[in-house]
């Protein structure tokens, strides 16, 4: 793989750049459209519920999309799938933005998550083939601070634009920065790859993989709204089993297997793979419940908590490329378990909150848990993807990217049901908001113990399996 390495420190920088910035485009609109929701359903003229699938499109589609441009990008070559990539999102970008309708918003959000879901798949990849390993783990913290940066500079990126723009710009402000990065990347990015073995493309089990990761994307995302026992839900949960199921023997039964199943035999990626899914699960579930702490229970405006949760964003954009540079040099092992470590700390912290915690409490507990996820992120990126032979670091890194994603939606599942069941019985999820006054603050503070006890030990399921790998790149 030595031959498809860029020497050239400004190729460097540049490759960097274009990767980087391809990963803040696709988390930043998860999050940019949020704050525009109730604006876009006056437009329209449609309930909160149906606009909310602009939402949740996205993310089904960017999700199950990812181990079939992971493959795409081994065959094809990256330099070639990641500008298509470009080119899709920018496209569903512009026809966001000239929807006509929800519905047509809606469809036209789907293109722009293929490409979405393209450049998620490929970003790691192409960092980990052609950049250096002596700076490979640095690159890497800072593609996932720029990921980091978008999700959480979404929700006020989105209201500036909304609020002196329209909410059409969220989308069409992605056209122009799309097409310098197609440039960039199509000067940059050098055309040879490590070809795999077999080149031909597994249809039908990209087919499975999707139906399969849709419906139970589907069922976790709604199953809390729609009740877990609903005919719905039990019907995704039964439809992604069997497709698992299909897909799993198709994988085994074929030469040229959308997933090569050799890939989990490594073990360091298989480790570093489990303990990225229960770091997600913590660092999604605790983002889910912390404003309905600071808000309801400590009683804090929603301008000011939004504030105190800048802290943990804050010290892991800062600890990404810091915690990277050093894995290039004493490698990931101690790093990711002593980083998960001081993040069970943190999070014991969160579970002694209460309904008079002070502000520097607070804050101080926050930062730790910004900085123990941050020395644990970079880390364990590296340690995913040199865990896998070249020619498979394109499905390699669409692995992480959906593992990642899938520990993010049932940590916030998990958080909340942890947190819904420790309520009282006269008070649920639906009936909490800041105009109910009528709930004392103190009714919540069990539930955000119990759902953050739960979090230590997830914490602390993340860093035996970050000490048990055996070699650290």
């Amino acid at each position: 793989m030595s031959e498809f390495i860029v020497t050239d420190a400004s190729k460097q920088r540049w490759i960097l750049v274009s990767v980087a910035f391809a990963t803040f485009m696709s988390t930043l609109d998860i999050s940019i459209v949020n704050i525009s929701l109730p604006v876009i359903s006056k437009h329209f003229s449609v309930s909160i519920g149906t606009v909310s699938r602009v939402v949740l499109v996205y993310f089904l589609i960017l999700s199950s999309f990812l181990l079939g441009f992971g493959k795409l990008g081994d065959i094809w070559g990256f330099k070639k799938v990641f500008v298509a990539g470009f080119a899709v999102f920018i496209t569903g970008s512009f026809l966001c933005g000239i929807a006509g309708s929800i519905d047509q918003l809606i469809a036209f959000r789907v293109i722009q998550a293929i490409g979405g879901s393209i450049l998620s798949a490929l970003a790691p990849a192409i960092v980990s083939v052609l950049l250096p390993r002596e700076i490979k783990g640095k690159a890497l913290g800072i593609v996932g601070t720029f990921a980091a940066f978008g999700i959480s500079v979404g929700p006020a990126v989105g209201g500036f634009i909304t609020a002196f723009l329209s909410w059409r710009w969220i989308f069409f402000v992605n056209v122009p920065l799309g097409i310098i990065a197609i440039i960039v990347g199509h000067t940059v990015l050098p055309r040879s790859h490590v070809k795999p073995a077999d080149s031909r493309f597994d249809a039908p089990g990209a087919i499975f993989i999707f139906i399969a990761l849709m419906s139970l994307l589907y069922s976790l995302n709604m199953g809390q709204e729609m009740g877990w026992t609903s005919a719905v839900i039990i019907s995704c949960f039964s439809i992604s089993f069997i497709s698992f199921t299909l897909f799993f023997l198709r994988e085994k039964r074929i030469s040229y297997p959308l997933v090569d199943m050799d890939l989990f035999k490594n073990w360091n990626f298989s480790m570093g793979t489990l303990a990225s899914f229960f770091v997600l699960m913590v660092l999604n579930g605790t983002i889910f419940l912390f404003p309905f702490y600071l808000e309801i229970a400590r009683g804090l405006a929603v301008d000011k908590a939004g504030l105190v949760l800048v802290i943990p964003t804050a010290l892991m954009v800062i600890m990404g490329p810091i915690s990277g540079s050093i894995s290039d040099r004493i490698g990931s092992r101690w790093l990711c378990t002593t980083g998960m470590l001081l993040c069970a700390g943190a999070v014991l912290m969160f579970s002694f909150l209460g309904e008079s915690s002070s502000i520097l409490f607070i804050a101080l507990s926050l930062a730790g848990f910004g900085f123990s996820a941050g020395m644990f992120m970079a880390p364990n990126s590296s340690l995913i993807m040199s865990g896998a032979s070249e020619k498979f670091q394109g499905i390699a890194s669409s692995v992480m990217m959906l593992v990642r994603n899938m520990g993010g939606v049932l940590g916030i599942c998990l958080f909340e049901t942890i947190f819904s069941s420790s309520l009282p019985q006269e008070v649920s999820m639906a009936t909490i908001s800041l105009a109910h006054s009528t709930i004392s603050p103190g009714m919540l503070i069990g539930g955000f113990q119990h759902a953050f006890i739960i979090g230590v030990c997830l914490c602390l399921a993340a860093a035996l399996f970050s000490v048990m790998v055996r070699k650290t790149p």
